[in-house]
């Protein structure tokens, strides 16, 4: 996944996680969605530092 797609899909998973707690889902559902967002992230963060470390 490119870094366009992940920044995409990080604000897309952002914005269920807080529709699920504006909504009072259960826990384990919020947690779910928080993970793939951690996850997600975690990706992203990874290929920034890949991309300055190539530049470098």
């Amino acid at each position: 996944m490119t870094q366009r797609e992940l920044k995409r899909e990080i604000e897309n998973t952002r914005e269920s996680l807080n529709t699920a707690i504006k909504d009072e889902r259960g826990m384990l559902e919020i947690l779910y969605i928080s993970r793939q967002l951690d996850d997600l992230i975690e990706m992203y963060m990874e290929q920034g530092t890949d991309v300055k470390k190539f530049n470098s």
